[in-house]
């Protein structure tokens, strides 16, 4: 089975692609916004990718950037017309955050994803109790809370994928910070023991006995969305909103988050000890 790309995927795709083919010719933004008699704040969003691009602005700046093959211009067409293409996520524009609403269309394309979380259960494995106990604790209203929950529902479809490879490594510390009352809790850990035992699904703990591992203080995730080694994204949590490192350029930094990735997961429990490990956690609290 192939899996589509995201129109998200495609829109990054071909900005990546001409943003590359100006930098290849050394030119700076203001010199292409002059050469086309356009604003430098046109050029600006167009690679940014906060503006539509138009398949009239398209065509003049791969002329501009002297790419005139037929084929090559007829793929970056494709891609960009695959690019406004509207998908599930598209409804939440203007109730989240844009980036969260990239990132929802990256995840769904991803062909691999890497999380690390330091503090809470990751959203692809959250119950409908434990986010709405997490929105309305960090003060949301019911209204955010059920959308959140129908935001992770959507996400959590990819659990199903069996082409995605998914590693979540949690801390220990996760098992024990009761987010949801009691009974929600329980009932967050068995589903966590349920996916756990799933072929296409990997989670293991870093346990306290780790002790310290350089990058652990930070969650994050990292996916890949092709086999091209700057197709890569990086999520960094933060208090004051997620950082995203959305274009090919961030790709170093998440080369380096996948080394940060990697100390932790030599540091963790096999994931044939995860069953066990969150069985004893949900005795501890009977």
């Amino acid at each position: 089975m192939t899996r589509p790309d995201s129109p998200i995927v495609s829109q990054r795709r071909v900005l990546t692609a001409i943003r590359e083919a100006r930098e290849n010719l050394s030119l700076t933004q203001r010199e292409v916004a002059d050469a086309l008699d356009w604003s430098v704040s046109k050029i600006i969003r167009i690679e940014r990718g906060t503006v539509g691009l138009s398949i009239t602005d398209l065509k003049a700046l791969l002329l501009h950037y002297g790419i005139t093959d037929l084929d090559q211009v007829e793929n970056y067409v494709k891609l960009a017309k695959a690019g406004r293409q509207r998908a599930w996520w598209d409804e939440y524009r203007g109730l989240f955050p844009p980036d969260f609403v990239r990132y929802l269309g990256l995840e769904s394309a991803a062909k691999t994803i890497n999380v690390y979380q330091f503090h809470l259960i990751p959203g692809l494995l959250q119950t409908a109790a434990y986010t709405r106990s997490l929105i309305l604790s960090s003060g949301g209203n019911r209204e955010l809370a059920e959308r959140q929950v129908k935001v992770r529902r959507m996400r959590q479809a990819r659990l199903d994928d069996p082409e995605l490879e998914q590693c979540f490594i949690l801390d220990e510390s996760v098992l024990h910070r009761r987010v949801a009352e009691f009974a929600h809790w329980q009932e967050q850990l068995q589903w966590m023991l349920q996916v756990s035992r799933r072929s296409n699904i990997t989670v293991r703990i870093l346990p306290y006995t780790a002790g310290w591992v350089e990058g652990m203080q930070s969650s994050f995730a990292i996916l890949r969305l092709s086999e091209q080694a700057n197709d890569i994204h990086l999520s960094i949590e933060r208090p004051d909103g997620d950082q995203q490192f959305a274009d090919a350029r961030g790709a170093e930094k998440a080369v380096e988050f996948g080394k940060i990735f990697a100390r932790i997961e030599a540091a963790a429990l096999p994931a044939s000890e995860t069953p066990s490990v969150i069985e004893a956690s949900l005795l501890n609290r009977q």
